[in-house]
């Protein structure tokens, strides 16, 4: 198994890859990262970061985090 972070604009015209997967330790090590990407992002980027783990080709979402509009974090875990 396969843990790492990416980060992505989220715009209302399209959803664009910001930067290259970050390869983390495990799925703990991921969601700091995640985390970090996030709160130390410009607001205006609207950057959003997902935890994700790859098993055989299999990519799954298993933690998100967010600014939102107001430039409150948010974060969710997805299972």
């Amino acid at each position: 198994m396969q843990y790492f972070v990416r980060a992505v604009e989220m715009h209302k015209e399209s959803d664009r890859t910001f930067g290259r997967e970050l390869l983390c330790a495990g799925l703990g090590a991921a969601r700091d990262e995640a985390k970090r990407m996030v709160l130390a992002s410009d607001p205006a980027l609207r950057l959003r970061a997902d935890a994700c783990a790859r098993n055989r080709g299999h990519v799954q979402t298993k933690y998100r985090c967010w600014l939102n509009e107001r430039g409150e974090f948010q974060e969710t875990v997805l299972v």
